[in-house]
């Protein structure tokens, strides 16, 4: 009888270990693949919210000079593009971007379908990748594996990469083709030889509201 009740100790103590161990393991995060190799995270374990108004970093060396990364669609179907012109401010009493995009760009139509798209910033270990983006179109070829980039699910089902150190998730607002015939004296021949001359396509304004900003921890 003794050895019987020892025995039932032994193995009480040995369910109760085992189950504190599996508690922990569940409460782990950490990043994951799914079969078509888009990451899926814990996401607060890697990501913190900020709110637009405490932006750390200058947005003019951050979007001109740095460059972003524009991805629209989901994850059965997205593309991205380099981006290095746009801007980050206030319209309509709601933080937002402001971006503009050829209509000749693969990543148009995606931007023309969806209500929200995300813009993806990275360190300098990643300029090649974001050339790579920028002279490369998805429609011929997998440039964000020809990059080294990871896709990622945001919590709120858009498309970034698991590199980005911060991602802007934004709602479109308003979208319209730029007029050049606007463009005023002394920038307009000097815009037109510099920017369209060579590539007639026509630039569409995107001005969107920030609905999320991640940093990575």
């Amino acid at each position: 009888m003794k050895k019987i009740t020892l025995f039932s100790m032994i193995l009480g103590i040995f369910l109760i270990t085992s189950c504190m161990e599996n508690s922990k393991k569940s409460d782990k995060v950490v990043f994951t693949q799914n079969e078509d190799s888009t990451s899926t995270t814990g996401w607060q374990s890697h990501y913190d919210r900020m709110e637009a108004t405490d932006l750390p970093d200058n947005v003019i060396d951050l979007i001109g000079k740095q460059w972003m990364l524009v991805t629209a669609g989901n994850k059965n179907s997205y593309n991205t593009m380099t981006a290095s012109w746009g801007a980050v401010g206030d319209m309509w009493s709601r933080p937002s971007t402001f971006i503009v995009v050829r209509d000749s760009r693969h990543t148009y139509q995606f931007l023309q379908r969806e209500e929200s798209f995300t813009l993806s910033f990275f360190t300098e270990e990643y300029r090649g990748a974001l050339r790579i983006c920028g002279t490369k179109s998805g429609r011929d070829t997998d440039k964000v594996s020809e990059a080294g980039l990871t896709p990622l699910e945001t919590p709120s089902g858009l498309m970034s990469f698991e590199e980005a150190r911060m991602i802007i998730e934004c709602k479109k607002m308003f979208v319209q083709e730029m007029d050049y015939a606007n463009l005023t004296q002394p920038y307009k021949e000097k815009i037109m030889e510099e920017s369209y001359n060579k590539e007639p396509s026509k630039h569409q304004l995107f001005i969107s509201e920030i609905t999320n900003i991640w940093i990575k921890k």
